[in-house]
């Protein structure tokens, strides 16, 4: 039986016990908008699903795991969280993930909280290879999830998708087990911890604001406020460059490794207070030029 654990949450199989809560998530419309082929109408509807989940449960060779998400204080129904096994290979599974959530929980961190969670499952206990999942490109939240638990876009599918009388775009998303290593195994919270005690002990100096010209090269527009740390130095000998964003607190949330042809050099450029829509508009300022390549490695 699957039993994991998170700051706030309790991920685990469903049991018999969960149905009124399973029903009234299965059969909301606001929530299954967007998964109108596992929309319920009836109770006996949802039970049959659910039992389908806790028969899986004790499969020898299981395939479908979904999962009930709960808060670990109070005990209260969240939502559910999961994935199918589409093919087994001598490398690993392939799965293809999914969630949903009660409206009322929208908002608080919960699936982000979650996906992180079930990714360290799939790839430490679970012979998992590659994780893949997507949405409706005008599903922004369920997109912005992926984004923040380190998922890498794959595709764009234009009209890809029938849906709601229209047809819609779909975006693609992965993650492979050595993707997640390397990723696991470089940046830990040592690391986080140390560039934010760096930024406390530094005095910010926004010396180019939002709107403002690069001042060699006039047509680079500045997206947001940027700047350096006082008293510190780079690569290049002046300051550490940080870009800050509009969330409050100095905390870190990302770091750009840039490299500049021009210049012949590369450094690391602090993002401070930045929301993920900011994350990726710097990163695209950072990849705007053939001269001007940066990589974006996000705070887990």
């Amino acid at each position: 039986m699957i039993r994991l654990t998170t700051e706030r949450l309790l991920i685990r199989d469903p049991l018999p016990t969960d149905i009124n809560d399973w029903h009234r998530l299965l059969s909301d419309p606001k929530t299954m908008y967007y998964l109108p082929d596992i929309l319920t109408h009836t109770l006996e509807e949802s039970l049959e699903n659910l039992s389908t989940a806790i028969n899986e449960a004790t499969s020898l060779d299981r395939e479908k795991f979904f999962l009930t998400i709960v808060h670990r204080e109070t005990g209260e129904f969240i939502g559910t969280i999961g994935y199918t096994v589409a093919e087994t290979t001598p490398l690993g599974k392939f799965v293809d993930t999914g969630y949903f959530i009660l409206p009322e929980h929208h908002g608080k961190g919960y699936l982000t909280e979650a996906l992180r969670k079930l990714i360290c499952f799939a790839f430490e206990t679970d012979n998992v290879f590659r994780i893949s999942t997507g949405c409706l490109a005008e599903n922004l939240a369920s997109e912005r999830v992926m984004q923040k638990c380190g998922l890498i876009k794959e595709a764009e599918r234009k009209s890809y998708t029938w849906h709601d009388g229209q047809m819609k775009d779909r975006v693609e998303y992965r993650l492979l087990k050595d993707e997640w290593v390397a990723r696991t195994e470089v940046m830990d919270d040592s690391f986080w911890l140390a560039l934010d005690n760096l930024v406390a002990e530094s005095e910010i100096v926004i010396d180019r604001p939002a709107g403002s010209t690069h001042p060699h090269y006039t047509e680079f527009i500045y997206p947001l406020d940027y700047g350096y740390l006082k008293n510190t130095s780079s690569m290049d000998g002046d300051g550490i460059d940080i870009w800050r964003g509009t969330d409050t607190g100095e905390k870190i949330s990302a770091i750009i490794c840039a490299v500049d042809l021009l210049k012949r050099d590369s450094e690391i450029k602090l993002l401070i207070g930045c929301t993920e829509k900011e994350k990726i508009t710097i990163c695209q300022a950072h990849n705007a030029s053939a001269f001007m390549k940066g990589v974006l490695i996000r705070r887990s």
